[in-house]
């Protein structure tokens, strides 16, 4: 594998634990290259991943593997599979990128704002009590708050807030996590 291949320096993650305050522990530092999806026939996203996958190669390590997070300036991958690259001295990882946008989430208790990825990604699709329309929200877990996505928390993202009603269930997958919110 030719070093120069290697252009970006990325942080390591691995696959959440903890029970009480969940963590994403730091696996440890590496060189990659990646190779972004062309935008040729690409679909609408309808979540927090990417629809197309990123290809990765970095040198071999044998602590990568499958779920783990590849941070890359301000950017971050879930990788979905590690395979050995064309020498049994690389990895070829496919990955997909986080492409929610800015938002602050504020915790019902807390004054200050913290920096997350957010989508929306569905719109009014429920009613309230009070006829109001209900949004879920798709948010990256390793840059919330524990504890995340209890009533009365808000998130605001585009220019509009949006108060936490509460999780959907069955969206916590570990690396990500829905919401129901109201304006």
């Amino acid at each position: 594998m030719q070093a120069g291949k290697l252009k970006d320096r990325v942080t390591l993650y691995g696959a959440r634990n903890g029970e009480n305050e969940p963590s994403w522990p730091v696996v440890g530092t590496a060189w990659a290259g990646f190779q972004e999806p062309r935008s040729v026939g690409r679909a609408e996203p309808s979540g927090i991943r990417a629809v197309d996958s990123t290809f990765v190669r970095m040198r071999y390590r044998p602590d990568v593997e499958q779920g783990q997070l590849i941070q890359r300036g301000a950017d971050w991958y879930i990788i979905e599979s590690v395979e050995p690259g064309q020498s049994r001295s690389e990895l070829a990882i496919s990955a997909r990128r986080i492409i929610g946008h800015a938002a602050q989430y504020r915790q019902k208790s807390e004054v200050v704002d913290v920096p997350v990825l957010a989508f929306l990604t569905r719109e009014n699709i429920y009613v309230g009590p009070m006829n109001e329309p209900r949004y879920q929200i798709e948010l990256f877990q390793p840059q919330l708050p524990y504890p995340w996505g209890r009533r009365g928390d808000q998130i605001t993202t585009r220019g509009v807030t949006y108060v936490v009603d509460g999780v959907v269930e069955g969206s916590d997958d570990g690396v990500t996590l829905r919401v129901m919110g109201t304006v």
